[in-house]
C-alpha cells in the first residue's frame, strides 16, 4: 500500500516536471531561426526592373544564433542586417531581384547558420513578373512611330531633293507621260524591294543580339545616344535654315559626290528604251546610295522592330514603314507625269525643309526614347551597409567525414585537375557502396554541395550520388533531411550547372520512391526553363524534362527559347520541346521561325511542323 503511494507520488511528480519542460523541450528541437512560411513573396512586379522586398528572420530560442552565410541565387542578391541574432530579437533579409521574363518566378535564399537543427535554411523568394508600364507604353507606340518615322524619312530634305531631281531627269527627258508613269511605278517598286530585302537583314543581324544582353545593351546605348545628336542637329538645321534659306547650310544632308553620282546613275539608266527595267535598276543602286541619309532613320526603325517577340508582327510594320517611305516617293512621281516643271517642285520642296526637319528631330528623340536601354540599378537595399557574410568554414576532416581529393579548392584556388576528380569520384563510389553506409557520409556530401567556394565541377560530382545516398537512409533522419536541403540549394543554383543535376536527382527520386511527383519535378523544371539567368546547360535539362515527362507548363518558356535561345542548341531543344509538349495550334509559330538561322535548325523545325501537322 506504502509502495503503491509512494510510486503515484513519484509518477505525478514526473509528469509534472516533465509539463513544465515541455515548452523548453519544444523549443529546442524546433529551428531556432523563424521564416515566414511563405517566405520572401514579391507578389506583381514589372518584368526587367529591380525590385527589392525585406522579411523578418526572428530568433525563437534561448540562445543567439550565428549566421556564416547567406546565398542569393538565380539572379536574387540577398544580404542580411545582422549576422549574429540574439535571443527573441530579429534580423532583416533584404532580397532583390530583376525578373527578365514575364510570368511566375520562384526563386531560392539559402542562409548558413549553427543551429544543429536546421544549418541550411532555404528560404523561398517567389512572385510574378509582368509587362511594365514602360515596356507596355513603347509596345503601344511602336506602331504610331514606325508610321510616322516612314512617312517623315520620305520627306527627308537630304533625300526628297534627290527624289525632286530624278523625278525632273525623267520628266525632261522627252519621254511621253505614259513612259514616265511606268518609270517612276518601276522606280517605286525597285526601291521598296530595296529596302525591304535591306531592312530585313538587318532586323535579323540586330535580332540576334538578344541572345547576348550585355552586347544588346552597348548597341542600343550607343544607338539611342546618336539618336539624341541626329535629333539635336535636325533641331539645328531648322533654325539655320530659318535663318539663312539655302541648302547649303543644312548639316544633315548627303555629300555632293553621292548627289551627282545618283544623277549620273539616273541619266543614263533612263535614256535607254526600256524604261521599266531601267526604273527598277535604277532605284537599286539609287536606294543604296540615299541610304547614308534615309539610314538615320531606317536603321534606328529596324532596331525597335528587332525587339518585337512575334516576327510576323515585325515584317508586318516594316511593310507599314516602308509603303509610308514610298508614299511621298510615289506623290513627287504623280506630280512629274503631269508636269515637266522640276523648278516648281523643287520650290515646294525648299518650303518644307522647316517642318521636314523639326518632324525629323522629333522622330529623333522618340526613336532614341524607345531604344534606350531599361536601366539595372545595383540591386543593394537602402540603408543595407553590412557586408555579404564570408564563406562558411570547411568541414574538419577530423570528424570522421571521408576526405576529398588532396587540393580543395576554395575561393582563388586552382580548379581541381581531372585526375583528382576521377579519384574522389572513386572514393565516393565506394562509401556508397560500402554494406554500412558512413553516417558521416551524407553529412559530407551537404556541405560539399552547399559550400560555394568549392571546386564547382567536384561539387556537381558529390551532387549525382546525393539521390543514391537518400534511398539509402531511412525517412526522417538527419542525413536525409540534410541531403534533401542540399539538394533543394544546388536546384536553387540556375547560373551553374549544379540546377540540371538536382533536377535530374528529383526526377530519379521521383522514379524510385514516388516523392516528388511527377508533376512537381515537371514544375521544378519549368521553373528553371522560365528563369532568364538559367545557364543554357540548365535550360536544355529542364525542357527535356518537361518534354519526356508532358509538363506542358513549359510550353512558353520553351517557345521564347526557340526564337531567342542563345545558341543553335539551345533552340534545336527549344523547338523539339515545342513538337512534344505543343498542339496543331503552334504550327503558325513554328512557321515563323522560318527560314531558320542554320541547317540543323532548319530540319528540326520543319520536323516539328510535320509532326504538329499530322496532330490535326
Amino acid at each position: 500500500m506504502f509502495y503503491t503511494a509512494k510510486t503515484n507520488y513519484m509518477r505525478r511528480k514526473v509528469v509534472f516536471w516533465c509539463f513544465c519542460c515541455l515548452p523548453f523541450i519544444s523549443a529546442l528541437a524546433a529551428p531556432r531561426l523563424a521564416v515566414p512560411p511563405e517566405g520572401v513573396a514579391f507578389g506583381e512586379i514589372a518584368a526587367g526592373e529591380a525590385a527589392s522586398k525585406s522579411i523578418e528572420l526572428h530568433n525563437a530560442s534561448p540562445s543567439p544564433v550565428t549566421v556564416s552565410q547567406v546565398k542569393g541565387c538565380c539572379g536574387a542578391d540577398a544580404a542580411l542586417s545582422s549576422m549574429r541574432i540574439e535571443p527573441s530579437s530579429a534580423a532583416t533579409l533584404s532580397v532583390s531581384l530583376k525578373a527578365m521574363l514575364p510570368g511566375e518566378f520562384s526563386k531560392h535564399v539559402q542562409i548558413l547558420c549553427d543551429d544543429p537543427e536546421s544549418p541550411v535554411i532555404n528560404i523561398p523568394v517567389t512572385g510574378t513578373a509582368v509587362e511594365s508600364k514602360t515596356a507596355a507604353a513603347a509596345s503601344h507606340w511602336t506602331l504610331p512611330t514606325v508610321v510616322l518615322a516612314g512617312i517623315v524619312d520620305g520627306f527627308n530634305p537630304c533625300s526628297f531633293a534627290i527624289m525632286i531631281s530624278l523625278a525632273g531627269i525623267l520628266a525632261i527627258g522627252g519621254r511621253k507621260r505614259k513612259a514616265r508613269i511606268l518609270g517612276g511605278i518601276s522606280f517605286c517598286a525597285g526601291t521598296f524591294v530595296t529596302y525591304m530585302l535591306m531592312g530585313l537583314g538587318l532586323m535579323q543581324a540586330l535580332k540576334s543580339l538578344e541572345g547576348l544582353r550585355a552586347v544588346r545593351d552597348v548597341v542600343m546605348a550607343l544607338l539611342a545616344l546618336s539618336l539624341f545628336v541626329l535629333s539635336f542637329l535636325s533641331f539645328r538645321d531648322a533654325l539655320k535654315f530659318r535663318k539663312i534659306p539655302v541648302f547649303s547650310v543644312v548639316t544633315l544632308k548627303l555629300p555632293e559626290g553621292v548627289k551627282v553620282l545618283i544623277r549620273k546613275i539616273a541619266m543614263e539608266s533612263w535614256s535607254g528604251p526600256a524604261v521599266v527595267l531601267a526604273g527598277f535598276g535604277c532605284a537599286f543602286l539609287v536606294t543604296l546610295l540615299d541610304s547614308l541619309c534615309t539610314g538615320q532613320v531606317y536603321v534606328p526603325v529596324l532596331a525597335l522592330l528587332a525587339k518585337e517577340h512575334e516576327s510576323s508582327r515585325a515584317v508586318a510594320l516594316l511593310v507599314l514603314y516602308n509603303i509610308a517611305f514610298i508614299a511621298p516617293l510615289v506623290a513627287v512621281f504623280v506630280v512629274a507625269s503631269k508636269t515637266t516643271d522640276a523648278f516648281q517642285m523643287a520650290k515646294w520642296a525648299s518650303r518644307n525643309v522647316i517642318p521636314a526637319k523639326i518632324a525629323l528631330g522629333i522622330v529623333f528623340a522618340l526613336l532614341g526614347w524607345m531604344l534606350w536601354p531599361k536601366s539595372d540599378p545595383a540591386a543593394s537595399p537602402a540603408g543595407d551597409t553590412t557586408p555579404k557574410a564570408e564563406s562558411a568554414a570547411q568541414p574538419d576532416d577530423a570528424s570522421g567525414a571521408p576526405s576529398a581529393p588532396s587540393e580543395r579548392p576554395s575561393a582563388g584556388a586552382r580548379s581541381m585537375s581531372d585526375a583528382e576528380l576521377a579519384d574522389g569520384n572513386e572514393r565516393l563510389d565506394e562509401l556508397l557502396r560500402a554494406p554500412e553506409l558512413d553516417p558521416a557520409f551524407p553529412k559530407f556530401l551537404a556541405s560539399v554541395v552547399t559550400d560555394g567556394t568549392r571546386d564547382e565541377q567536384w561539387r556537381n560530382h558529390c551532387l549525382q550520388f546525393v539521390p543514391d545516398c537518400m534511398a539509402r537512409l531511412g525517412e526522417g533522419s538527419d542525413g536525409r533531411r540534410l541531403l534533401s536541403s542540399a539538394l533543394a540549394a544546388a536546384l536553387a543554383e540556375r547560373t551553374t550547372v549544379l540546377a540540371g543535376t538536382a533536377l535530374l536527382g528529383y526526377g530519379r527520386l521521383s522514379e524510385w520512391t514516388g516523392s516528388p511527383s511527377s508533376e512537381e519535378v515537371c514544375a521544378m523544371a519549368a521553373a528553371i526553363a522560365s528563369d532568364a539567368s538559367s545557364s543554357a546547360e540548365n535550360v536544355v535539362t529542364a525542357l527535356r524534362v518537361c518534354a519526356e515527362r508532358g509538363g506542358k507548363e513549359a510550353l512558353p518558356a520553351a517557345r521564347y527559347w526557340a526564337r531567342n535561345g542563345g545558341g543553335e542548341f539551345v533552340r534545336c531543344v527549344a523547338v523539339s520541346a515545342v513538337r512534344d509538349l505543343g498542339s496543331s495550334a503552334d504550327v503558325p509559330f513554328l512557321q515563323s521561325l522560318l527560314p531558320a538561322r542554320t541547317r540543323a535548325e532548319e530540319r528540326v523545325v520543319r520536323g516539328a511542323l510535320e509532326r504538329l501537322g499530322d496532330r490535326r
